[in-house]
């Protein structure tokens, strides 16, 4: 006996964008006898990292290898697997001027799922009055609505900061951006600046980011910098104390900035917070491709 088609309708919702998202599968059985529904969201993170989570989570949910056909409103997508999966495949998951893919970890985990499934990618118009189409709209609409906060634990009179850079060693450029994040509030800050190293360009977003702030609030820094985290932890008040000298005598590197630190210190609380959260990990990936966007579109570099 031959497998029936089950066919499914995914959608993902963010807004902002970036910022709060939901995702949503509809996955129709036996021309409509059975029809399932999933769905989940993410506090930050965006449109087209929902279209392709909708996808993955709906194949993963099934047990067994299936013939699908996808239907979905996303030419990210849908061109992704169609035309462009193989291609980035082969290439490490870079592009063809040696960058990071975006997304490639969702872009990746769909490996498996190509292998073990046999898939048909159609695209539709989005609202197009498809009932399933339009149920998956909803519910990727609803299941974002639904965000809680970024992770447990944290204060939530406090703005958190996850800064994220790009830089070339052979041209000395580069970019920043910070995503800043204080209840259910967003911003996104960025710039390409020449003649700076990647130490400089954190430097720089979270110097930004701090003043760009309209009021006095705790402030909270997620990153894996470790020569950030450790400056403000554990140097920043010492080469105060040594007019931002090191131990033998030589000018702190990046010490003008250090200095604006210091300052930014004396009215406002910062603390570091320990990376040990997988949600981070999905903020600080989406900080360093924004900062790659600034990097692309700005004119300064």
């Amino acid at each position: 006996m031959s497998q029936s088609l089950i066919r499914i309708f995914t959608d993902g919702s963010c807004s902002p964008n970036p910022g709060p998202g939901g995702w949503a599968a509809v996955l129709v059985f036996a021309n409509g006898e059975r029809v399932v529904k999933i769905s989940g969201n993410e506090e930050l993170t965006t449109n087209n990292r929902m279209e392709l989570t909708a996808a993955l989570k709906a194949l993963q949910s099934l047990s067994q290898p299936s013939i699908v056909e996808i239907v979905t409103d996303s030419k990210y997508l849908q061109r992704g697997v169609v035309e462009w999966y193989e291609r980035w495949s082969k290439n490490g998951w870079l592009t063809s001027d040696g960058a990071a893919i975006k997304n490639s970890d969702l872009w990746q985990a769909f490996a498996w799922e190509l292998k073990r499934h046999t898939i048909r990618w159609l695209w539709t118009k989005g609202h197009s009055n498809n009932q399933y189409n339009e149920l998956a709209d909803r519910l990727a609409g609803e299941a974002r609505k639904k965000n809680g906060r970024i992770a447990t634990g944290f204060d939530p009179q406090g703005v958190h900061l996850y800064p994220g850079v790009t830089w070339k060693k052979s041209t000395g450029s580069g970019a920043w951006a910070v995503i800043l994040n204080y209840q259910n509030h967003f911003k996104i800050l960025g710039d390409c600046l020449k003649d700076t190293t990647a130490n400089s360009l954190y430097l720089n977003g979270v110097i930004s980011a701090i003043n760009s702030l309209t009021r006095i609030l705790p402030v909270y820094v997620h990153t894996r910098s470790g020569y950030l985290r450790d400056g403000l932890e554990l140097w920043i008040d010492r080469w105060r104390k040594t007019n931002w000298c090191t131990r033998d005598g030589r000018q702190v590197s990046n010490s003008a900035q250090w200095q604006k630190l210091a300052a930014i210190k004396d009215n406002y609380s910062i603390k570091m917070v320990k990376f040990d959260d997988e949600q981070q990990l999905c903020h600080l990936q989406e900080a360093k491709e924004l900062a790659r966007e600034f990097e692309d579109f700005s004119s300064k570099c």
